[in-house]
C-alpha cells in the first residue's frame, strides 16, 4: 500500500494534479546546499498578493475590503507566505529529477549547463479608498518583502559544451497604495506603504581549454511599478495623503574565462531597471480632489562582467545592451468644473550594468567589448490644466539615473582582439511645471533635479597586433524637455520651473598600440544637444505669466588619446564632435490680455575635446582628422502682443564648445603626424525683439554666449616624409536678428544687451624636416551679418536700446595675412597699432642705415628740421620731421647695399593703399614733394637685386632684406608659387583669401 501510495504522489507532481504542499515540506525544499551542482532547467513565475487595508463605500455600507495575502507560482502554490520567506530556487519535479541524477552517469549529460528563468511578480493592494455614491474612509501601514536567490554557479573548464548559463532574474513589483476615487461621494485616504523585492545574484562560470563553453546570456531586470497617492473625483471630494517607498533589485555580476579556448568565456548580460510611477495625482470633475504625496524608488539591476581569453579563438568577448530611468507621472493637477491641488515630492535612483573588463592578448577576434547603455529618465510632473475650474501643482522631482560603466579591454600581441565599440545615449526629458486654463485657472510649480548618465573610459591597447585595440564611439547627451510654460485661453495660468540638469554620455577613448598593424585607432563622434523651450507664455484673451529658471550641464564623450609608434595605419584619430543647443525661453505672445515672461538660463555644453596621438617612426600613422561643430541656436526675450500688456525679461549665459587642441608627432614616419581641421561655428542668435499691435511690449534681454569649434593645432616631422602636415578649413557665420522694435498703433521697447565669442580653429605650429612635411595650408571662412537696434513704427513708437560686443576669430591670430605675406619684404606685426590714418611714417634708425654717402654723427642733429608744412594740408599729426634747408637730407640719395634709398623710399609709397586696411601704410593727403631722383618700377620678389647675406637691414622694422624668407622657416607656412608676371604684392591683400561680410540695417 506504501509503495502504491508514493507511486501515486509521484505520478500527480508528473501530471500537475498536486501542487498544494504544505508549510513543513516548502521550508524543508528551501535548504539548498549551495556547493551542489545546480539543476540544468529550473524556470518560475511567482506572483505574491498581498490586498489589505482597503475601503469601499456604496449608499448601503461601507465595507472592508478583504484581506488577501497568498502567492500564486509555477513553484508552490501556499497561503499567507512569511514576509521575508525565499521563494524557493528550484521547481519541485527539476529539483526531483536532478536530484536523481546525482552520482549516476548520466549526472554528466548537462555538463554543467544551466538554464535559469525566473520572474517574479510581487503585487501590494493597500490603503486605498473608493467612495461609490458613498463615502469611504482608508488608513494603511502597507509592506510587502520578496526575496529570491538566483546565485549561479558552474563549470564547463576543459570540456566541449559545457558550463553554459542562459539566465533570466526579473523582478517587477506593483504597489498600488493610497489612492482614494471618490464617485459620487467623498474619498479620503493616508497611507505609509514599503516595498522591497530582491533578485538574482552573481554568476559564474569558466570555459578555459573548452569548445563553446563557459558562455554567459544573462538578463537581469528589476523594473518596479507604483501607483499610489492619487486623488480622483467625480462629482465627489477625493483626498489623498499618502508616503510609498519601492525598491527592487536584480543584481550581480558575470564572471567567466575562455582562456585556450575555442567560441567560451563569452557574456552577454542584459540589466534592465527603469521604473514606472504614477503617483500624487489630482483630477477633480465637477468635484474637488486633493494630494499631498511623498514617494521614492530604485532600481538596481546587473553588475560588473569580467571575463578573458588569453589566448583564444572567438572566446572573451563582452556585449551588453542596458536600460536605466525612471518614468514617472507624478503630481499633476487637472480640473474640470472643479478643483484640484497636487502636492508631490518624488525621488527616484535607477542603476544598470556596470564595468567590464575582458583580455584578449594572443587572440583573435577575442577580447573585444561592445556596449550600448541608454539612460533615460523621463518625467510629466507639476503641471496643472484646467477647464472652466482651478488646478494648482507644486513638485520636486530628483531623478539618477545611470547605465552601463567603464570598459577595459587588452588586445596585444592579437588579431582583431581587444576592440570597443561604445554606442552609450544619455537623455532626460521632462514635462515640468507648466499651467494650461480654458476659461479657468491654472498653475503649474516644479522644481527638478535631474543627473543621467552612460557609459564612461574607453580603454583598448593594441600592441603587435593586427585590427586590434582599436575603440569607435558614439556617445549622444540630449536632454529634450518643456517646462515652465504658462497657456491660457479665457482664463488665467501661470508656469514655474528651476530646472538643475546634468547630462552626460561616456568618457575618454584611449588607445595605445606599439609596433601595430590597423590598430589603436579611435573613431568617436560624440554629440551634445538640448532641444529646451521652457519659461514661455502665449495667451489668447487670457492672463499668463511664468518665472523659470535652468542651469543645464551637457558632455558627450571627451578628449580622445591614441599611439601609433613604430605602427602601420595605426593610432590615428577620426573625430566629428557636435554641439548644438536649440532653446527658445523666456518669450511671451498674447493677443488681448496680459502678459509676463521671466526666464534665467545657464547652458554649458561639451562635446568632444582636444586630442593626442603620435605616429613616431610609422606609417600611416598617427594622423588626425577633426571636424567639429559648435552652434548657438537661441529664441529669447521676445515680447509680442496684439491688444495687450506683454512683458518679457531674459539672461543668458551660454558655453558651446565642440572638440579642442589637436596635437600629434610624425618624427621619423611617413604618412603620420598629420593633421586635418575643419571647424564650423555657425552662430544664429535671435533676442529680445518687441513687437506691438495696439498694445504695450516691453522686452529686456542680457544675453552671453561662447561658441568654440576646434583649436590649436601643432605637429612635428623630423627626418620624415609627407608627414607633420597641417590643414585647416575654419568657417565662422554668425547672423542675428536682434534688439529690434516694431510698433503698430502701439508702444514697442526693447533693450538688448549682447556678448559673443565664436571661434573656429586656431593658431597652427608645426616644424620638421623631410619631402612635402611640415608644411601649413589654411582656407579661413568668415561672415556676419544682423538686423540689430531697428525701430519700426506705423502710428505708433518703437524704442531700441542695449550694447553688443561681439568678436569673432577665425583660423589663427594673425589671419590669412602670414600665408600670403612676401618673402624678403616683411611688415613689422604691429604696424597697425603703430600707424594710425592721419599718421605719416617715421625714420627712426636712419643713422643706422649702411648707406655709401652718409653725413658724419655729429650732422646728424640736423635731422630735426621740417618738410615744408604748408603742402601737407590736413595732416593732424606728425612724426620725426626730415630738414629740407642746407645740410638736410632732402638731395641725398644714398645707396643701401646696392638698393637706392630713394627707391625703397618710392616703393614704400607705392605701397600706399587707397584706404586704411590691415597691415596696410595710410596714404598722404597730399602728394608730398617729388626726391630728387628718377625711380624705376616697384621691383618684385625675384627681380629684386641680390643683397650680401650678412644680415638683414631695416627701416622703422620694416625688412628690407629680400633673400631672407624665400625658403620656408620653421615658423611659417609654405607659400603657393607666385606667377612670374604677377606682381610681388599681389597677395598681400588679405581679401584674397580671407573674405569678412559685415552689414547692419
Amino acid at each position: 500500500m506504501q509503495t502504491w501510495a508514493k507511486r501515486g504522489i509521484q505520478s500527480a507532481f508528473v501530471t500537475g494534479g498536486l501542487l498544494m504542499l504544505g508549510t513543513g515540506i516548502a521550508s524543508a525544499q528551501e535548504n539548498v546546499n549551495p556547493d551542489a551542482q545546480p539543476s540544468p532547467v529550473d524556470a518560475g513565475v511567482s506572483v505574491p498578493v498581498k490586498v489589505d487595508q482597503n475601503n469601499l463605500g456604496t449608499p448601503v455600507k461601507n465595507l472592508n475590503v478583504p484581506k488577501i495575502d497568498r502567492t500564486i507560482s509555477t513553484d508552490r502554490v501556499t497561503s499567507a507566505v512569511p514576509v521575508g520567506t525565499a521563494a524557493p530556487v528550484a521547481h519541485p519535479l527539476i529539483r526531483q529529477a536532478a536530484g536523481r541524477l546525482q552520482g549516476t552517469a548520466a549526472q554528466g549529460l548537462f555538463r554543467g549547463n544551466t538554464i535559469h528563468a525566473h520572474a517574479d511578480v510581487p503585487i501590494n493592494i493597500c490603503g486605498n479608498a473608493i467612495a461609490a455614491l458613498g463615502n469611504s474612509e482608508a488608513a494603511g501601514d502597507c509592506t510587502q518583502e520578496t526575496y529570491r536567490d538566483g546565485t549561479i554557479v558552474t563549470d564547463g573548464e576543459g570540456q566541449a559544451l559545457a558550463g553554459n548559463v542562459v539566465a533570466v532574474n526579473h523582478v517587477l513589483p506593483v504597489q498600488i497604495t493610497g489612492n482614494a476615487i471618490a464617485a459620487g461621494g467623498n474619498a479620503t485616504t493616508a497611507t505609509d506603504a514599503s516595498q522591497v523585492s530582491t533578485t538574482g545574484g552573481p554568476i559564474t562560470t569558466n570555459g578555459d581549454k573548452g569548445a563553446v563553453s563557459g558562455n554567459v546570456v544573462a538578463e537581469q531586470g528589476a523594473t518596479p511599478v507604483q501607483i499610489t497617492g492619487n486623488g480622483i473625483g467625480g462629482v465627489g471630494i477625493a483626498e489623498a495623503n499618502s508616503t510609498a517607498d519601492t525598491f527592487a533589485s536584480s543584481k550581480g555580476g558575470v564572471t567567466t574565462s575562455g582562456k585556450n579556448s575555442s567560441i567560451s568565456g563569452n557574456a552577454v548580460p542584459i540589466p534592465l531597471a527603469p521604473l514606472f510611477e504614477v503617483n500624487g495625482n489630482a483630477v477633480a470633475a465637477a468635484a474637488n480632489a486633493v494630494t499631498e504625496s511623498t514617494q521614492s524608488g530604485a532600481a538596481y539591476a546587473g553588475g560588473k562582467t569580467v571575463t578573458d581569453s588569453d589566448p583564444a579563438t572567438l572566446a572573451g568577448n563582452i556585449a551588453e545592451p542596458a536600460l536605466a530611468g525612471p518614468v514617472t507621472v507624478d503630481d499633476n493637477a487637472a480640473a474640470g468644473a472643479g478643483n484640484a491641488t497636487a502636492v508631490s515630492d518624488t525621488t527616484n535612483d535607477s542603476t544598470a550594468g556596470g564595468q567590464h573588463n575582458t583580455n584578449g592578448k594572443g587572440s583573435t577576434a577575442s577580447g573585444n567589448i561592445a556596449d550600448a547603455p541608454i539612460s533615460l529618465p523621463t518625467s510629466v510632473g507639476g503641471n496643472g490644466g484646467s477647464l472652466v475650474g482651478n488646478a494648482l501643482t507644486d513638485h520636486t522631482n530628483d531623478a539618477t539615473s545611470t547605465a552601463g560603466g567603464n570598459n577595459y579591454t587588452v588586445g596585444n600581441n592579437s588579431v582583431l582582439s581587444g576592440n570597443v565599440a561604445d554606442v552609450p545615449p544619455a537623455s532626460a526629458v521632462d514635462v515640468c511645471g507648466n499651467g494650461a486654463a480654458g476659461g479657468g485657472q491654472a498653475g503649474g510649480t516644479c522644481v527638478n533635479d535631474v543627473k543621467s548618465e552612460t557609459g564612461g573610459y574607453q580603454g583598448a591597447t593594441g600592441h603587435d597586433s593586427v585590427g586590434s585595440g582599436n575603440v569607435v564611439q558614439t556617445p549622444l547627451a540630449a536632454p529634450a524637455e518643456t517646462y515652465g510654460l504658462a497657456g491660457a485661453v479665457g482664463g488665467t495660468a501661470a508656469g514655474s520651473a528651476d530646472e538643475t540638469k546634468d547630462v552626460c554620455s561616456s568618457g575618454r577613448p584611449n588607445a595605445v598600440d606599439d609596433n601595430g598593424t590597423v590598430s589603436s585607432n579611435i573613431v568617436t563622434a560624440p554629440t551634445a544637444v538640448a532641444p529646451q523651450v521652457f519659461g514661455d507664455t502665449a495667451g489668447l484673451v487670457g492672463n499668463t505669466s511664468s518665472d523659470t529658471a535652468n542651469d543645464t550641464s551637457v558632455r558627450a564623450g571627451q578628449d580622445p588619446l591614441s599611439s601609433g609608434k613604430k605602427s602601420s595605419l595605426s593610432g590615428n584619430i577620426v573625430q566629428a564632435p557636435t554641439s548644438t543647443p536649440a532653446q527658445v525661453f523666456g518669450n511671451g505672445a498674447t493677443l488681448v490680455g496680459n502678459n509676463s515672461a521671466i526666464a534665467d538660463n545657464a547652458t554649458d555644453m561639451q562635446a568632444g575635446g582636444p586630442a593626442w596621438t603620435t605616429g613616431k617612426d610609422g606609417s600611416l600613422a598617427g594622423n588626425a582628422v577633426s571636424a567639429p561643430v559648435a552652434s548657438g541656436t537661441q529664441v529669447m526675450g521676445w515680447a509680442v502682443g496684439g491688444g495687450s500688456n506683454v512683458d518679457s525679461a531674459a539672461t543668458n549665459d551660454l558655453d558651446s564648445v565642440a572638440g579642442g587642441d589637436v596635437a600629434s608627432n610624425g618624427d621619423g614616419g611617413s604618412v603620420s603626424g598629420n593633421l586635418i581641421g575643419a571647424q564650423a561655428t555657425p552662430f544664429t542668435p535671435v533676442p529680445g525683439n518687441s513687437v506691438s499691435a495696439a498694445g504695450i511690449t516691453n522686452s529686456d534681454s542680457v544675453t552671453d554666449t561662447n561658441i568654440i569649434a576646434g583649436g590649436d593645432s601643432s605637429s612635428s616631422a623630423q627626418d620624415a616624409s609627407v608627414s607633420g602636415n597641417l590643414i585647416h578649413v575654419p568657417a565662422n557665420a554668425a547672423a542675428g536678428v536682434y534688439a529690434d522694435a516694431v510698433a503698430a498703433a502701439g508702444q514697442a521697447n526693447t533693450v538688448t544687451d549682447k556678448v559673443s565669442h565664436t571661434q573656429a580653429g586656431g593658431d597652427m605650429e608645426t616644424e620638421g624636416s623631410g619631402p612635402l612635411s611640415a608644411r601649413e595650408m589654411t582656407a579661413p571662412a568668415e561672415a556676419a551679418a544682423k538686423v540689430a537696434r531697428v525701430p519700426v513704427e506705423v502710428l505708433g513708437q518703437a524704442t531700441t536700446a542695449g550694447t553688443s560686443d561681439d568678436t569673432q576669430l577665425t583660423g589663427e591670430d594673425e589671419g590669412t595675412l602670414r600665408a600670403a605675406k612676401l618673402k624678403g619684404i616683411q611688415l613689422p606685426k604691429g604696424v597697425d597699432s603703430l600707424m594710425k590714418a592721419n599718421e605719416v611714417p617715421a625714420f627712426h634708425g636712419i643713422d643706422q642705415l649702411p648707406v655709401n654717402a652718409l653725413p658724419s654723427p655729429e650732422g646728424l642733429t640736423g635731422l630735426a628740421g621740417q618738410l615744408p608744412t604748408p603742402a601737407l594740408p590736413g595732416v593732424a599729426e606728425e612724426r620725426t620731421e626730415l630738414p629740407t634747408g642746407p645740410g638736410g637730407v632732402a638731395s641725398v640719395t644714398p645707396n643701401v647695399q646696392g638698393l637706392p634709398l630713394g627707391q625703397v623710399l618710392d616703393a614704400a609709397e607705392g605701397l600706399l593703399p587707397g584706404a586704411a586696411a590691415e597691415r596696410s601704410l595710410p596714404s598722404l593727403p597730399v602728394t608730398a614733394p617729388a626726391l630728387p631722383v628718377q625711380l624705376p618700377g616697384l621691383p618684385t620678389e625675384r627681380s629684386l637685386p641680390a643683397l650680401p647675406l650678412d644680415g638683414p637691414a631695416s627701416l622703422s622694422g620694416l625688412d628690407l632684406n629680400p633673400t631672407q624668407g624665400l625658403a620656408p622657416q620653421a615658423d611659417e607656412r609654405a607659400l603657393p608659387q607666385l606667377p612670374m608676371d604677377a606682381p610681388a604684392l599681389a597677395m598681400i591683400d588679405p581679401a584674397n583669401l580671407f573674405q569678412t561680410v559685415t552689414g547692419s540695417l
